[in-house]
């Protein structure tokens, strides 16, 4: 850094002595709905939104950003941590100034896709300032952040909030992210990459995603278009042995909570982790929370069967006009849909790559089992 204020004492002196922090925070509730992509984020996170209590939800860009560095020991934790609590507190004054407002209909976050959007519109129009301050303190409103890639930092997330924080990652059977995952890799990591807005990780002209940092050579490239199935299932084995190898007991919140929700359990049956994320949140089942369940048709008897959203089709939705008489045959029909995707010009069937997706999905469904019980850490 060329220019300081003053040079009254040496960087070694200031940091023997000084801390650069914020003075205080606000108490609210903050939770983050996250998850790698395909993993049903923008699903949970209405439902979150629709909670009492509960603000329309945000993409915290800049959270995700800070991250990578701190991923990688760019920046010091002590750093994160305090930018942690300014960003947070600053987004919810700017929620209530009606400064973080979206109006473009067709947006996940918009808010005129709220119930709530009267009340959001309102804030426009009403006084602000000291007067909105007051207001967080006797109200406290509750953040709902959606975000991808935070999981390697739930312990720091903890040491920023406390017991304000709770923090939801969704996980989903590999199989039913894989046509997903491949069209967003085309899309955004292979083309119009301006507006891949997640920070990659370069060697040379290699490039892979911010948690390959510490990844081998031969499991690290990604930007190659030779095999793009490979690389899509390569990407899902690594985040699903990283979720398989998860030490649990080494999961600190600080006084605030971990959820896991697997997609598959919470549409067939949502009850445990609707009534265990209203606990922790202290608020109490309204109707709009239960009008966007119905919304989102949750509870439902298919796995396929969700809300249509133009965007999902985008991302390799499409509904389906067959009624399949029970989940096991839903299930075989879907798998049969992403073997199509395996499919050479010469109709043959990469097989052997086909298999390595198939076992990494019965794995997920064998390990999803350890949250019938237990689905809350801290």
């Amino acid at each position: 850094m060329v220019f300081k204020f003053t040079n009254d004492l040496s960087l070694n002196e200031a940091r023997l002595k000084r801390v650069i922090k914020k003075s205080k925070t606000f108490d609210n509730k903050i939770v983050f709905v996250n998850g790698f992509g395909a993993s049903g984020k923008t699903m949970v996170s209405p439902i979150i939104s629709s909670m009492h209590n509960v603000e329309n939800l945000v993409f915290p860009y800049e959270i995700q950003w800070v991250s990578s560095f701190l991923y990688s020991e760019q920046i010091e934790e002590d750093a994160y941590v305090e930018f942690l609590k300014q960003y947070a507190d600053q987004t919810i004054y700017n929620q209530l100034m009606g400064r973080n407002s979206n109006f473009r209909p067709s947006d996940i976050s918009s808010i005129l896709q709220s119930k709530k959007k009267i009340k959001y519109i309102r804030r426009i129009f009403e006084k602000g300032d000291h007067y909105v301050v007051d207001k967080i303190k006797t109200e406290n409103p509750i953040l709902n952040f959606t975000t991808s890639h935070l999981t390697f930092f739930i312990n720091e997330i903890g040491k920023a909030y406390g017991k304000r924080v709770l923090f939801i990652e969704t996980i989903r059977d590999p199989m039913y992210m894989f046509v997903q995952a491949k069209i967003n890799h085309k899309q955004t990591h292979l083309g119009n990459r301006e507006k891949h807005f997640t920070f990659e990780t370069f060697q040379g002209n290699e490039r892979a995603f911010f948690f390959d940092y510490f990844t081998r050579n031969k499991n690290f490239d990604y930007s190659k278009e030779n095999n793009i199935n490979e690389d899509i299932v390569i990407y899902l084995e690594k985040i699903f042995n990283f979720y398989f190898k998860l030490n649990f007991d080494k999961i600190d919140m600080n006084g605030g909570k971990v959820i896991f929700l697997p997609f598959e359990k919470f549409v067939l049956n949502p009850d445990i982790w609707i009534n265990e994320i209203l606990k922790i949140l202290k608020i109490k089942k309204t109707k709009i929370l239960e009008s966007e369940l119905k919304k989102q048709n949750v509870p439902r008897k298919f796995l396929q069967d969700g809300y249509y959203r133009s965007v999902y089709e985008r991302f390799g939705y499409k509904p389906t006009k067959i009624k399949f008489n029970s989940f096991v045959e839903a299930d075989k029909h879907y798998k049969e849909t992403v073997t199509l995707e395996f499919t050479n010009k010469n109709n043959k069937i990469d097989k052997d790559l086909f298999k390595r997706l198939e076992k990494l999905s019965n794995d997920y469904r064998e390990w999803i089992k350890k949250f019938n019980n237990i689905i809350s850490y801290g």
